[in-house]
């Protein structure tokens, strides 16, 4: 059973919300104050909260810092109720998190509408939570192991025999620890880039971005030469960057490029060359990766996420997934697109579209 707490300072609204949630199979909890409802809500931790705006004692909207201030209360859903008076502090209230609002005075199917919306939405979150620690329980330690066997058991071999080993097999083994390490900061900065993209309550989409930035061709080329350099593959890349002034923050975008030419440097083969280009149209900045390596399978955008691979994680990081999804957040973010899309049964085609300065969604 679903426990609601309705803070409501108005007998009426507050007894009449009460039996009409009771009828529909609810527990109900009740306050008459904010301070109240405030030592119930951290007692008790209802399924989702109801409250005034206008309260003696403790208003909503403080009640709602509060209480987001709580980590045992921080992700409960928070709808007002609020009169048509008090919509500027309506507007100030979900700027502060609160999860919907109700105006008086109300039908009580949009109540339950409201409630029944929130309380699946809430259920759906904590399923997707309890999937994502099942999957990293079982899949990030064998990831991160991966490459710490070959750090720590190489390193264990030089250390051991270091008085017979000659200096070419030392160089040879530093290599391989060199390349272990380097996979695993790989895979540590982008679970903290993707970390770092996710709402800051999780459960509602991130605020799209709202940054610009004018792209300098010459730093970001340096970078994906970078880049290519851990894969001995400077020599690959043709780039080419139009200057413009993109809708979006620099380090997103650098991160967009860098992901899928990673991409492209993984799944192709060495001397095949890589095209990176970006163009302006009438509203979008049109980035493009063209490679030559193993053909896409069938990508569908909706899909993408980590633990979820495409062609046996053909394009996603060494099984864990984060590039792709890491790519679909910041397109996502930006108000962007993202295609996929072979050419001439030769080429594989990335292409994503930001909008030009001047051109974002809010």
């Amino acid at each position: 059973m679903k426990t609601i707490l309705i803070i409501e300072d108005e007998p009426g609204i507050r007894i009449n919300l009460i039996e009409l949630l009771e009828n529909e199979g609810y527990n109900v909890l009740s306050a008459n104050n904010g301070y109240e409802g405030y030592r119930i809500a951290i007692s008790c931790e209802p399924d989702i909260i109801l409250s005034d705006i206008r309260m003696p004692v403790l208003n909503g909207i403080d009640l709602l810092k509060k209480l987001q201030q709580n980590l045992a209360t921080a992700m409960i859903p928070f709808i007002f109720l609020t009169a048509k008076s008090e919509l500027q502090d309506m507007r100030e209230g979900m700027s502060n998190g609160a999860d919907d609002y109700i105006i008086k005075p109300f039908q009580i199917d949009d109540v339950l509408k409201a409630i029944d919306y929130r309380l699946k939405k809430r259920d759906n979150y904590l399923l997707v939570i309890q999937e994502f620690r099942d999957i990293l329980m079982k899949r990030v330690p064998h990831e991160l192991r991966t490459p710490l066997v070959g750090i720590l058991g190489i390193s264990g071999i030089i250390k051991e025999n270091l008085e017979t080993l000659s200096k070419e097999e030392i160089l040879d083994m530093a290599e391989i620890i060199n390349k272990s390490g380097k996979r695993l900061h790989r895979r540590i900065e982008k679970f903290l880039t993707y970390m770092e993209l996710l709402p800051q309550n999780g459960m509602d989409k991130p605020t799209k971005v709202q940054n610009r930035f004018r792209l300098n061709g010459e730093k970001l080329s340096q970078l994906l030469l970078n880049k290519a350099n851990e894969f001995g593959r400077e020599k690959d890349l043709s780039i080419q960057f139009e200057q413009k002034e993109l809708g979006t923050m620099e380090w997103h975008y650098e991160i967009l490029v860098k992901e899928l030419v990673e991409n492209s440097l993984k799944f192709s083969s060495k001397g095949e060359p890589i095209g990176i280009s970006g163009q302006s149209t009438e509203c979008n900045y049109v980035t493009k990766i063209v490679d030559s390596g193993k053909e896409l399978g069938n990508v569908n955008i909706d899909d993408i996420r980590i633990f979820n691979q495409f062609d046996k994680s053909d394009l996603t990081e060494e099984g864990l997934g984060f590039g792709l999804s890491i790519v679909k957040k910041i397109v996502d973010l930006s108000g962007g697109y993202l295609k996929f899309r072979r050419e001439n049964n030769i080429s594989n085609v990335v292409e994503f579209g930001i909008p030009l300065a001047g051109n974002e969604t809010v």
